[in-house]
């Protein structure tokens, strides 16, 4: 795990450390106040003194924890103080000021303003839709309809036609996150599924099309991570060879593959190999060669599309009996419905 990933990591298990707690409390493990006087108006020497680092320094995280705390409180208030779109909207909101004290000039500012909401929300001090963010993200998932609950999730953007293909076949729900999943947009998609009447308690099965490495296990462990936080709880957990627990069914994976494409392997960077992350990861799954090898990871592109489909459709059979039949008559009565209203609100606006 590089140092960053690792970083991430802590932070998140630190703010699951802290749900629970009554928000007051959460505020002052922060380091969070109720500042009356506007935060970013505030002049350099005032700034230093309520949160400094150094006589010349601020410390940026609780600077920024406590400007996104003031930010949210004037929200509740009805003011809207800046525009809201997306997260990056809200660090050209706090950018000047942070130019001003000299803040900017060294480290990435923008990652800890990411991080810091990461940190408030998933202690539960507030929502991402509470702020009205945009979901850049939701053009990369389609809902599923009489099979919502399950779900095909891909670590890239590059299998959006397989995901939209398995949509419309199977009924089911796909979503490609891009990377690591953003807490963001999977508070959204929750949202979206439960204003489309899904019922949040029922067992969701996940299947995945991830890299077979750490990366790969971290990207989808973070994503059903974040589904739990946002309501999904009962997630159907898979048994295999080297773990018991897994809470999704990987579809690329060695016993997936040929044995040329088991040969295809990449050597994993060192510093993932030195942190400790390969050797859990390996620990989980076997590694590439089922021995526990720290080396070597694969890579989802190992494995053709149509390769990939086929498995999944295998895959699913297993789990859950499709009718084929069932979900074409369903399909065409949703189109039909579709097309209904559609000449609905043309008639109605050529009579208007």
């Amino acid at each position: 795990m590089n140092p960053e990933s690792d970083y991430n990591s802590r932070l998140i298990t630190y703010a699951r450390s802290l749900a629970g707690l009554d928000p007051e409390e959460i505020l002052k493990k922060l380091g969070i106040k109720h500042y009356k006087k506007p935060i970013l108006k505030m002049p350099n020497a005032e700034l230093i003194k309520e949160f400094g680092k150094s006589a010349k320094n601020i410390n940026k995280s609780l600077f920024i924890k406590n400007v996104i705390w003031q930010t949210y409180e004037y929200i509740k208030a009805g003011e809207k103080p800046f525009d809201i779109g997306n997260l990056r909207s809200f660090w050209y909101y706090i950018k000047d000021t942070m130019d001003r004290v000299g803040a900017n000039k060294k480290g990435d500012a923008y990652n800890i303003v990411s991080n810091m909401f990461v940190l408030m929300v998933k202690s539960g001090l507030f929502k991402y839709r509470d702020f009205g963010f945009d979901d850049d993200d939701k053009g990369n998932r389609w809902l599923g309809g009489k099979y919502a609950h399950i779900m095909l999730f891909a670590e890239k953007t590059s299998y959006t036609d397989l995901l939209q293909e398995v949509n419309r076949n199977f009924d089911i729900t796909t979503i490609a996150v891009g990377g690591q999943s953003s807490y963001l947009s999977v508070e959204y998609f929750v949202k979206e599924l439960s204003n489309a009447g899904i019922d949040l308690a029922k067992e969701f099965i996940i299947f995945s099309i991830v890299d077979f490495d750490p990366a790969g296990d971290i990207i989808a462990t973070n994503f059903t991570d974040n589904l739990d936080d946002n309501g999904i709880k009962h997630i159907k957990t898979f048994a295999g060879q080297f773990y018991k627990n897994f809470k999704r069914r990987d579809l690329v994976i060695p016993a997936n593959m040929d044995p040329e494409q088991r040969k295809r392997v990449y050597r994993l960077p060192l510093s993932v190999r030195k942190s400790g992350q390969a050797a859990k990861w390996a620990a989980r799954t076997g590694g590439v060669n089922g021995k526990k090898s720290i080396e070597h990871g694969i890579e989802t592109i190992v494995m053709s599309k149509a390769q990939i489909l086929e498995l999944f459709e295998t895959e699913l059979a297993k789990t859950v009996t499709i009718d084929l039949e069932a979900i074409a008559k369903y399909r065409e009565m949703k189109n039909l419905k579709n097309q209904t209203q559609a000449w609905a609100v043309k008639k109605l606006q050529l009579e208007g």
